[in-house]
């Protein structure tokens, strides 16, 4: 169980270093966000205009609930 904690829309290409790095996936670079992200959009986007740099992404921000979980907020 989750709390969200935060919401933001935020076009692609200024999702930041730290959104990256919370949320954990890969060497947790803002790189690898990029890359990895940018190539799920192109492969699975059901929206004409599929992938585009400044697309808006949404940022959640969240605490674990239960199981309780020590660190604070995550994003995802």
């Amino acid at each position: 169980m989750i709390e969200t904690t935060d919401l933001r829309v935020v076009p692609f290409d200024q999702v930041g270093e730290e959104h990256a790095r919370a949320e954990g996936e890969g060497d947790r670079t803002l790189a690898h966000w990029r890359a990895v992200h940018e190539r799920y959009w192109r492969e699975h986007s059901e929206n004409p205009r599929g992938y585009e740099p400044d697309m808006p992404v949404l940022c959640e921000r969240f605490r674990p609930l239960w199981p309780e979980a020590p660190g604070g907020d995550v994003e995802a």
